[in-house]
């Protein structure tokens, strides 16, 4: 399927079916090591959206990654993460050897609120870092989990599942504990204005990477699918992050365009109505008023 021109993938089956890579599947969780995925999939991958998460452990190797606006080569002792929605594309430079996992927010949800992986895990968020640089010793505590969580596939266990979902959760807690160390602490407590603001950031997100017609633009429409006063929800937002509500969702627009503009040769026509511009005039205003370039201008740089 393909929404803006991009292919999206809903399961981790349809993405496995489109690298033409076979491997179980848990209902909702898989893990391979990178050296068996790499003798079938891609050496380029187009720009594509997952309905899914991942972590990947690199122990050798290089990728080139893009992830939203963000690019980077990802090599030795690199963890890599990505939520739900992202657009994101890769090339591999020299072959990989080390892990990848993906899991679905439901079969993570079965034991813990899956509306709390973007919230308790920072690396999930929409702005951050895509990937951490590992100590030697990070790395390898890290591959023992992966390891292990892999054993668990060739035997016969009657509660899988369950063992998956204990070290998926463990693999998230012990990464979340190292990202914090290296980038810093980022608590969001989970008071009323705390819940708003996530039901905010989580509608914006659901904006993007869908083929509906209409979508929320404006401040007071959002407020209302939030059941709020958009004073309210402006207040809260400004309280909490400095910004208000409207600048919150022209960044995220503008993160988007970002995306669009660096991973695909969409014209700027297709990708203003993409975003849902009127016509592509207010898009290149758009742009040029938020950072300066207009959308070709971004694009050549």
């Amino acid at each position: 399927m393909k929404i803006d021109g991009i292919n999206l993938f809903k399961t981790i089956d349809e993405y496995y079916k489109y690298i033409n890579f076979e491997c179980p599947i848990f209902n909702g969780f898989s893990i391979v090591r990178l050296e068996e995925s790499a003798k079938v999939v891609p050496k380029v991958m187009p720009p594509y959206r997952k309905k899914f998460y991942q972590i990947m452990l690199i122990l050798d190797g290089k990728l080139e990654m893009k992830k939203n606006e963000e690019e980077k080569q990802l090599s030795k002792n690199a963890l890599f993460f990505s939520s739900e929605g992202h657009i994101q594309s890769w090339e591999n430079v020299q072959p990989l050897s080390g892990y990848i996992a993906y899991f679905t927010s439901d079969f993570y949800a079965l034991v813990h609120k899956k509306n709390k992986l973007n919230i308790d895990f920072p690396f999930f968020k929409t702005n951050s870092s895509m990937s951490l640089l590992l100590a030697q010793d990070d790395t390898v505590h890290l591959k023992n989990i992966f390891e292990n969580i892999i054993r668990i596939i060739e035997k016969d266990e009657n509660n899988k599942n369950d063992i998956f979902r204990s070290y998926l959760n463990i693999l998230l807690l012990e990464s979340k504990n190292i990202y914090e160390h290296k980038l810093g602490t980022d608590d969001i407590k989970e008071n009323s204005d705390e819940r708003l603001f996530n039901g905010f950031l989580s509608l914006i997100e659901a904006q993007y990477g869908t083929n509906k017609t209409t979508v929320l633009k404006s401040v007071k429409e959002f407020a209302s699918k939030l059941s709020v006063h958009p004073t309210h929800l402006n207040f809260i937002v400004k309280n909490l992050t400095g910004k208000t509500a409207l600048n919150t969702i022209h960044d995220r627009r503008i993160s988007e365009a970002k995306s669009l503009l660096r991973q695909t040769s969409r014209t700027v026509s297709e990708i203003a109505y993409d975003l849902h511009f009127d016509n592509p005039t207010h898009f290149v205003r758009f742009m040029k008023k938020k950072t300066g370039l207009t959308p070709l201008q971004f694009r050549n740089t």
